[in-house]
């Protein structure tokens, strides 16, 4: 009886220190390796692990495909405030339009958004959804610059308010829009009207 439990009692402290020493390795790969973490964990559906180690590696390495892959999962898994966390530091990185360039020559034809207003829109309506209004209005005015593309950030912030009849962001889209209108081609004037239009008859 006794050999039993020294055997059975050798083989539990064997087992601790193999859990143990795994435990280790992941911290280990974790802290020095978060690019190899990312893709393991999001491969075993670690989702939030993923989105961490993600902007860690971000974090260590400056490369924006790392901080874009975390913000495509928090998307993905409708994290709001991991979609506003990851997606403001994937905005503010210096190579984000041509990261996304290059996403937007892959994309399939017919599809009716390009990456950075898909992203723009995201970060804009994971703020509304937190309650933060006109920081969703904002950051979805960030995305334009001197064209009104179709079903941009600011149309898909307008579309949601509407639907959720809410008549202050409604108003401030509106407020924001009369603003900037001169600057569009005619191409872009003829949508922008038509979306300008919805927000006032709103």
């Amino acid at each position: 009886m006794r050999v039993d439990k020294v055997i059975w009692r050798a083989a539990l402290f064997t087992l601790a220190a193999i859990t143990a020493l795994f435990a280790l390795m992941l911290l280990v790969l974790c802290f020095l390796f978060p690019w190899t973490m990312m893709q393991v964990t999001y491969n075993l559906g670690m989702e939030r692990s993923c989105i961490r180690n993600g902007k860690r590696a971000y974090n260590m390495s400056d490369e924006v495909y790392y901080i874009a892959f975390a913000t495509d999962v928090a998307i993905s898994e409708g994290e709001y405030e991991r979609v506003v966390e990851c997606g403001e530091m994937f905005l503010s990185d210096a190579e984000f339009d041509s990261y996304c360039a290059k996403h937007n020559e892959e994309l399939p034809e017919g599809v009716g958004v390009t990456y950075d207003q898909y992203v723009y829109a995201q970060v804009s309506l994971a703020k509304y959804r937190l309650g933060d209004k006109e920081g969703a209005v904002l950051t979805a005015f960030d995305s334009l610059d001197e064209s009104f593309p179709k079903n941009n950030a600011v149309v898909a912030v307008l579309v949601t308010a509407l639907g959720e009849e809410d008549d202050e962001t409604v108003a401030m889209i509106r407020e924001k829009m009369a603003n900037v209108q001169s600057t569009y081609s005619e191409a872009d004037q003829t949508y922008f009207s038509e979306i300008l239009d919805l927000a006032r008859n709103a």
